[in-house]
């Protein structure tokens, strides 16, 4: 297990991006363990009434409660923790410039940086180039949750707070490079398939312990040899079909 609390260090100013689409009810959590003063990413946007499912930031400090939540308790989908030089402001600008990105072909979708499966894969397959744009004035972005080992995703050359400025979104493009390396890396896959379970066949997500399901999943992209439009059906259909012959279906 990991010490989240070490890793976060005074030099930064650090953030929690909570995710309200996740089962695990992070604000509620994060209020229940001293937290205070979270803010909606997308306030002043179009999607300003979206309450029940924006993303929300809050200040941390390297003592916060909230941390031992987030190491011991936490689902793997609950947020990301963020460091920077820079205020609250302008790092919750920053995200909120992220609501919608460019993909390559031309139309823009929601990023979702607030979850830990998705965006830190992201950074990951980025140049430093790239990095650096996305990440814009945030140092480092780091994931952890019960029984995961914690990842930290550097900006090698953050933008400066004094350089920043806020953008509309749409702005930032998903390069071709990355989507390919996305689509290439089993641990993507077997995110994108606990996200597909989780939203369509939530009683099968739920049967499992999280660490359980995830073996499953990785031993299922392990020997798929289907067609790669098939992957999340074909998945459902095999945790179905087990939970029959253990009786409980």
């Amino acid at each position: 297990m990991c010490d989240l609390n070490q890793q976060l260090t005074a030099d930064l100013n650090w953030y929690v991006i909570l995710n309200e689409t996740s089962d695990g009810q992070p604000q509620r959590w994060f209020y229940l363990n001293g937290g205070e003063d979270a803010q909606g990413i997308w306030l002043n946007t179009p999607y300003a009434e979206w309450r029940e499912v924006m993303p929300n930031i809050a200040r941390i400090s390297p003592e916060h409660p909230f941390l031992d939540w987030i190491t011991n308790e936490s689902c793997a989908d609950w947020g990301i923790v963020v460091g920077a030089e820079a205020d609250f402001a302008t790092v919750q600008a920053h995200f909120r410039s992220l609501t919608h990105v460019w993909l390559p072909a031309g139309e823009h979708a929601f990023f979702r940086f607030y979850d830990p499966r998705f965006a830190l894969d992201v950074a990951r397959q980025c140049d430093d180039e790239q990095r650096i744009a996305l990440m814009g004035p945030t140092q480092c972005w780091l994931r952890v949750a019960a029984q995961e080992a914690l990842t930290r995703v550097d900006n090698p050359a953050p933008i400066s707070q004094t350089n920043f400025q806020a953008r509309a979104f749409p702005w930032w493009t998903v390069p071709e490079a990355v989507l390919a390396g996305l689509s290439e890396d089993p641990g993507v896959l077997v995110n994108n398939l606990l996200q597909g379970l989780s939203e369509y066949q939530q009683a099968l997500y739920d049967a499992y312990p999280e660490p359980v399901l995830r073996q499953k999943t990785e031993r299922f992209v392990a020997r798929y040899q289907g067609e790669e439009d098939g992957y999340l059906a074909a998945f459902i259909e095999l945790i179905e079909q087990e939970q029959q012959r253990l009786g409980m279906l």
